[in-house]
């Protein structure tokens, strides 16, 4: 499978702008001929000043060589969710406990989740990268939801020691293998990798 000419979209949920793993990845995938957008997911009609995320989004600009788009969840109107680009395969990187919370049990359909849902609705795939911002409890449950719904693919991901916490991570570094996967809707596995298998 080739990601030549591929139209991929980059989702960054907003709360997570420090990922220099994941900007390795997407360097990889332009250098296989991919085509980035970058998309910014905001949880509110506030524009982000942090300077994290902006040093973030200027380098995502800079190496996709296109302007970050950004939505508010509480903007359905955004003319981010009303474009005619047919993406290949969208990305959520980094994914986050709540968000793939949201994903599995949303009532109310917010505007990227809205989106997510339509893309979905084309038979393309969607790629999770999980980052949890907190305690990983029911996310296991959450994955295997997830896992049952045809075209959500996870970058594996496993167990990791934070103190007193439960925490399961996603191995960014193979965030491009699994975009491949995914692309020929297959899951790259093992989606659940075992300590030894982590980096130490």
């Amino acid at each position: 499978m080739s990601l030549l000419g591929r139209q991929i979209a980059f989702a960054l949920p907003e709360g997570h702008f420090s990922m220099p793993q994941i900007i390795g990845e997407i360097e990889k995938m332009l250098a296989a001929g991919a085509d980035i957008f970058p998309l910014f997911l905001a949880a509110s009609d506030n524009q982000e000043n942090d300077a994290q995320f902006n040093a973030t989004r200027t380098l995502l600009e800079q190496i996709t060589g296109r302007e970050m788009m950004t939505a508010s969840l509480a903007d359905e109107t955004s003319e981010l969710f009303n474009l005619d680009t047919a993406y290949d395969l969208l990305v959520i990187a980094p994914c986050t406990g709540n968000f793939l919370s949201r994903l599995v049990n949303a009532r109310v359909m917010a505007a990227p989740l809205a989106t997510t849902v339509r893309h979905l609705q084309t038979g393309c795939p969607v790629v999770l990268a999980l980052v949890p911002n907190g305690n990983s409890e029911n996310l296991l449950l959450n994955v295997q939801q997830i896992l049952s719904i045809r075209s959500f693919f996870l970058v594996p991901f496993g167990p990791a020691g934070k103190g007193d916490k439960q925490i399961f991570l996603a191995r960014l570094d193979l965030l491009y293998e699994t975009v491949l996967q995914a692309l020929a809707e297959r899951q790259l596995q093992p989606v659940y990798l075992e300590p030894c298998w982590l980096p130490h």
